[in-house]
């Protein structure tokens, strides 16, 4: 579960990093953030994977707490993203 568990806090800070999730600018991080997905469920449930990467497969509630801290690193970046940010300032200047 440890390994599931990494993998999805590592793409949750990947995301949470970002300023928008979704732009025109990458086209491949969301390629690059979802494709690690059917690896790791083949790291966990093709047997020759798993005797190789000695890994053991979950059931849902191993899942679910994997998925579980990869929102909790998403949320994370994003508390750390909006707290060290520089915001804009907006001063008005008068011209006298």
């Amino acid at each position: 579960m440890l390994f599931l568990a990494l993998l999805a806090a590592q793409l949750g800070v990947v995301l949470g990093l970002r300023a928008r999730l979704l732009t025109r600018e990458n086209l491949f991080l969301p390629l690059a953030v979802v494709s690690p997905a059917p690896l790791a469920a083949a790291a966990l449930y093709v047997p020759a994977l798993r005797s190789i990467l000695e890994t053991e497969p979950l059931d849902a509630v191993g899942i679910g707490l994997a998925a579980a801290t990869g929102l909790i690193g998403f949320t994370a970046a994003r508390l750390v993203r909006s707290a060290f940010h520089a915001q804009p300032r907006t001063t008005s200047i008068s011209h006298g």
